[in-house]
């Protein structure tokens, strides 16, 4: 197997036995079907599109959440421009949320197509 293709699937066997986790499951978070579930900050603003200007589509209150894709936008406080998308738990409306606010690591953010997250 290349090393390439280990270290795009994000887990590295080690001459112990051991895996070593991927940037996402570091961060207690996880890629199934597409949807990463994971932590992030609860009773946040969404937007309607990657943009700080961009209307209020609903509030993330949940913790942990759901995020159905992902996409590039405004630089934020994360240090990137990677925003998560997901359903808002007020009125069901789909928003964005920047990666500052999702307990994933730099790494995660910086590609999360190569961890199976679906781009929006």
């Amino acid at each position: 197997m290349k090393l390439a293709a280990v270290a795009a699937t994000g887990v590295m066997a080690l001459g112990t036995g051991v895996l070593a986790a991927s940037p996402a499951q570091a961060a207690g978070c996880g890629v199934s079907g597409g949807t990463l579930y994971c932590g992030n900050t609860p009773n946040v603003d969404m937007y309607r599109w990657a943009g700080f200007d961009a209307p209020y589509a609903d509030t993330l209150k949940t913790n942990p959440s759901q995020f159905d894709c992902w996409t590039t936008g405004d630089w934020h406080g994360g240090n990137n421009n990677t925003w998560y998308g997901a359903r808002g738990d007020v009125r069901g409306a789909f928003g964005f949320v920047p990666a500052q606010v999702v307990n994933t690591s730099s790494a995660f953010d910086a590609h999360p197509d190569w961890y199976g997250l679906d781009h929006c």
